[in-house]
């Protein structure tokens, strides 16, 4: 056979279930006994039909066996005698169980209704005498005689078609002194004998069925329970890395990888809390860093007021400006972090209002007039065809645009003329805003990280009044807010795309 059919047919006691397999247990506990006494009381039958005959008479000798043969020869003739046969089929029966009787000495009568169906004898009168001569008898009830004088049995066999009476006698009976009991004794003995055999084999059978199967479908669950059981034990104790080794369709199988899955995502969350915490700490000591350069300048130009050196009304307002501007840098720095905190924490709700495209287009127009005294060029594609409506919060959606400008503003490209161009796209119940610029760009492998917190396109971060690098970090925490999604293109010394997807809310009415 090949390995794999091999692996297939080991498998399937493995994905059994555990409600399936204690139900095959159970029942097994009821089967394999049923078969094994069924086999024992098979022998058990043959062993008393070999050593005592009980299927026929075959002695005139009384004992407690030929009472039971007895019994069962008048029971089988009253059978053949009220079955449905026809009256041949019964008669030949009966001539062939008669000829065995016979052959003991015996006589046998059969009436129906006054008509004699079979006698021994000729002389029907002689049987009736034989049979008075053992005892005297009521031909209308049954009666069973087994003395010293002879063997009288009288029995009636009631069939739809009227009543048999059957009549057996025979005066060459004998019947052993009462005194000399060893023949019935030993006959009682071997029956209790092998009747108490019968019984201890059923109850030992029945436990030891019932221990096995129960020892073999416990081992194959309480193994996989040991293996899980181990493996929960490792998790507890952190170590992340145990698999545990069973694979199974079943309950317990399902428990192995539902643990394995949970392992996997604790270690997996682990190391993503890693990743967050590292950019935390670059977020603070980046922050620290771009803090001290604004509050160092600002000490030094009060220092400079306050130890006179700036000793003309010039140099005093140039003085107080640069104070001012980098105190503003400071604020807008804080206020970034903290919009970013409060965003992460869910301290912000929106104020929702419903705007047109148009209504952002025309904002747009207004950033124009702006970009262009920074030596900006900005252009508006406005591809929608339904003026769709949006139900943002204009403040925090204004910011949104406000700091992607901004950024393209910071990272222009020095010598070339800047270009902003703005793209919206109508989809089904979807509008994508596409902001684009010619700047600096942005390799690949910074692209997945310009909307972390922690990420800044200036490593040296010389350029701190160019704003915190947190602008595009609080861009995606209010789009997401707004059920909106927000990514990037770029490559680097090309530009930069931002995209803005947003859920719309029909089109405006006229």
């Amino acid at each position: 056979m090949p390995k794999k059919n091999k692996d297939k047919m080991r498998a399937r006691p493995v994905n059994m279930k555990i409600n399936t397999r204690i139900v095959i247990s159970s029942v097994l506990c009821i089967v394999v006994p049923i078969i094994i006494i069924g086999i024992w009381a098979t022998y058990f039958a043959s062993s008393i039909s070999s050593y005592f005959d009980i299927s026929s008479v075959n002695t005139n000798s009384y004992s407690l066996i030929n009472q039971i043969q007895w019994y069962q020869t008048i029971s089988g003739i009253s059978d053949v005698l009220t079955s449905s046969s026809t009256d041949e089929k019964k008669l030949e029966s009966i001539e062939k169980t008669a000829s065995q009787l016979e052959a003991i000495g015996s006589y046998i009568y059969i009436e129906k209704g006054g008509e004699v169906i079979y006698c021994t004898t000729a002389d029907e009168s002689s049987v009736f005498e034989n049979a008075a001569a053992v005892a005297d008898f009521d031909s209308s009830e049954n009666a069973y005689y087994f003395t010293e004088s002879g063997l009288l049995i009288v029995n009636h066999a009631r069939a739809d078609s009227g009543s048999y009476l059957i009549l057996i006698t025979g005066n060459n009976y004998s019947v052993p002194d009462i005194s000399q009991k060893s023949q019935g004794g030993s006959v009682t003995g071997k029956i209790t004998a092998n009747t108490i055999i019968f019984c201890a084999v059923i109850a030992v059978t029945f436990i030891l069925s019932i221990t096995i199967i129960s020892l073999m479908v416990s081992k194959t669950i309480i193994t996989p329970i040991k293996k899980i059981m181990r493996g929960a034990n490792e998790i507890a104790n952190g170590n992340l890395d145990y698999k545990i080794d069973y694979e199974s369709t079943n309950e317990l199988g399902q428990l192995s990888q539902s643990f394995n899955t949970m392992r996997l995502r604790i270690k997996e969350s682990n190391e993503k809390q890693a990743k967050a915490d590292m950019r935390q700490k670059q977020m603070i000591a980046g922050l620290a860093h771009d803090l001290r350069t604004p509050l160092t300048s600002v000490k030094g130009y009060v220092e400079g007021l306050r130890d006179g050196i700036a000793d003309t009304p010039e140099k005093q307002k140039r003085y107080i400006d640069i104070i001012y501007s980098s105190t503003c840098d400071t604020q807008k720095m804080l206020d970034d972090l903290f919009t970013i905190s409060n965003l992460e924490l869910g301290g912000i709700t929106l104020s929702r209002e419903k705007v047109t495209i148009d209504d952002v287009t025309n904002y747009a127009r207004e950033i124009a007039q702006e970009l262009a005294e920074s030596d900006f060029d900005f252009e508006i594609n406005n591809y929608t065809k339904t003026n769709p409506v949006l139900s943002v919060d204009t403040d925090k959606f204004v910011r949104v645009i406000d700091n992607i400008i901004s950024n393209s503003v910071k990272y222009r490209k020095q010598g070339v003329r800047g270009k902003i161009t703005l793209t919206v796209s109508e989809y089904t119940h979807t509008v994508i805003f596409e902001i684009k610029d010619n700047g600096m760009g942005v390799d690949q492998e910074s692209l997945p990280q310009i909307f972390d917190m922690s990420f800044r396109a200036d490593k040296a971060r010389t350029n701190v009044r160019d704003g915190s690098g947190l602008g595009l970090a609080v861009c995606k925490e209010i789009v997401e807010l707004h059920g909106g999604m927000i990514w990037a293109q770029s490559e680097l010394g090309q530009g930069l795309s931002i995209f803005i997807s947003l859920p719309t809310f029909g089109e405006q009415e006229p």
